[in-house]
């Protein structure tokens, strides 16, 4: 137990400084969307809130890519047909919409991200 805890520790610490260097890269680049890469970055984004245990809205994914909302709500749609991503209705509020990781696409993220390495 304590060995898959030290992993998703690292898995997140990578996937952490992967997201923060994606939006420094995005920020010095005056060309919006130019490296874009919009599967990484939903994928990136879902793994980081599940382990801050957020819930992230279809709406907020859109804006973090930084590219636009058709483009994220074709790539949500994809990820969803691949098993890796679905969406769920809010309870308390049918117009609000949130993405999640399924099993599938967090066990991809985890392999995918051990993968890459670590930091040191």
């Amino acid at each position: 137990m304590d060995a898959k805890v030290e992993i998703d520790a690292e898995s997140y610490r990578l996937a952490k400084a992967l997201y923060e260097l994606r939006r420094r890269r995005d920020a010095a680049n005056p060309i919006k969307g130019l490296f874009g890469e919009p599967g990484w970055d939903i994928l990136l984004d879902l793994y980081l809130a599940r382990h801050r245990n957020e819930e992230l809205q279809v709406s907020s994914v859109c804006i973090e890519a930084g590219v636009p909302s058709t483009t994220i709500l074709r790539w949500i749609a994809r990820l969803e047909r691949e098993g890796l991503v679905y969406r769920a209705t809010d309870r308390g509020d049918a117009r609000r919409r949130y993405v999640r990781l399924t099993h599938e696409g967090f066990e991809l993220m985890q392999r995918v991200l051990k993968s890459v390495g670590s930091l040191r």
